[in-house]
């Protein structure tokens, strides 16, 4: 195994690709990220994306039913009037 002691920041990522070796290639500004992983790496990675990508679902959601719901408010308040 090899330490890895630098960190890259890479932004505006334009392009992923995993191929056949489970390489992730990410096309960045500048360049190319290239990481080799293992099967049990990509499921680590897929499962912190998903979860992500859940939670921000679910803002998302709780979002819009705050907005709908002051809007009945609203719509209810303009009646009374």
């Amino acid at each position: 195994m090899v330490k890895v002691s630098r960190v890259i920041e890479a932004k505006n990522i334009s392009h992923v690709y995993i191929g056949w070796s489970n390489d992730l290639k990410l096309t960045v500004e500048g360049g190319e990220v290239i990481i080799s992983l293992d099967e049990s790496s990509l499921r680590a990675i897929a499962k912190v994306v998903n979860n992500k990508i859940t939670e921000q679902d679910e803002e998302k959601a709780e979002a819009v039913a705050e907005a709908a719901a002051a809007v009945v408010l609203a719509e209810k308040e303009n009646e009374v009037e």
